[in-house]
């Protein structure tokens, strides 16, 4: 009797051994599934790449032409109500004989409405559009456009004449009324010569 018994313990404990060995490769088997062998084999994803913020490049653009004297002159002409077209004359004059464009514009402005070339003729027998005499134009000429001779119709001639002389009289050096009146004696023109130049900006 004793030993039927304990030949049934010693077998039911062999049985419960094999079974938890079973039980044990099942679980195994059943966490080592295909896909997890799978995902272990795939490579891990690449982490993306995060590319630099760009550095602009340095601006090839060029600088902004400076603003022409020339254009800015007849602006200020325009808006004073004279004629635009001498602008860059006046300028050149001035740059030569350093009487103020603004006092050559109101002188031309006041002695022939600014014409161009012109041989119109005062009663008094000045001549052309800076409205000269004959002899103080030959005392003062200068050939102004450059072509070899000088006439007191030609407004280059004429104006470059006008700007020499108003200089001698002082227009360089800032003495306005005395220019004037060398040039026209008469305090009315002067007076009249001085408000357009003024408006001008002089």
């Amino acid at each position: 009797m004793k030993k039927t018994l304990l030949f049934s313990t010693l077998l039911a404990v062999a049985l419960n051994v094999w079974q938890f060995f079973a039980s044990y490769h099942q679980r195994e088997a059943a966490f080592n599934a295909p896909w997890t062998a799978d995902a272990a084999s795939s490579p891990a994803p690449a982490a993306k790449a995060v590319a630099a913020p760009a550095t602009p490049a340095p601006s090839t653009a060029p600088a902004p032409p400076a603003a022409d004297p020339a254009i800015a002159t007849a602006a200020r002409l325009s808006a004073a109500g004279l004629k635009p077209d001498f602008a860059a004359l006046y300028l050149a004059v001035q740059t030569r004989t350093g009487t103020p464009w603004q006092l050559l514009a109101a002188v031309h402005q006041t002695e022939t409405g600014q014409s161009g070339d012109t041989s119109r003729a005062s009663y008094a027998g000045a001549i052309g559009p800076m409205q000269f005499m004959p002899a103080t134009f030959r005392a003062w000429v200068v050939d102004g456009d450059g072509n070899g001779t000088t006439q007191i119709t030609d407004l280059d001639d004429a104006m470059y004449t006008a700007g020499r002389y108003l200089a001698a009289g002082g227009a360089d050096k800032g003495n306005y009324s005395a220019a004037l009146y060398h040039y026209n004696h008469s305090g009315a023109y002067v007076s009249h010569v001085l408000s357009i130049a003024h408006r001008l900006g002089l």
